[in-house]
């Protein structure tokens, strides 16, 4: 049960998108490895749309689990002990709170961007 979420590796890229964005300059090459949903080589172009999409993928991924445990856990299901469902359940806790901040920082920068005069 590898679900693993690279958080600081996550909030590097979108920083790097976000000010790639501010900067209207055209995208740098990101490396993606690691990512679900992303294939092949070393270095990419990555639009933030699929990035965001296969983030939420793997945080909802992440909280099916968990949820699969509890429920194994709930029902006596032999093989799944409590601390697999703490683990889980703290993991799935994590991925979307880190979910939820992103949120609302791309909110407040929508805000920010909405408020600006042309």
């Amino acid at each position: 049960m590898s679900n693993d979420i690279n958080t600081s590796s996550m909030m590097l890229k979108m920083r790097s998108m976000s000010d790639m964005a501010a900067s209207k300059v055209s995208p740098l090459p990101i490396n993606n490895e690691g990512l679900p949903g992303v294939k092949g080589s070393n270095e990419q172009t990555v639009e933030f749309g699929s990035l965001l999409k296969s983030a939420l993928q793997q945080v909802n991924s992440i909280q099916q689990t968990s949820a699969d445990l509890r429920n194994d856990f709930i029902s006596g299901k032999e093989g799944v002990n409590l601390a697999e469902v703490m683990i889980a359940s703290e993991k799935s806790s994590v991925a979307f709170g880190v979910t939820l901040e992103i949120r609302n920082k791309l909110l407040k920068a929508y805000q920010e961007v909405k408020t600006i005069r042309v």
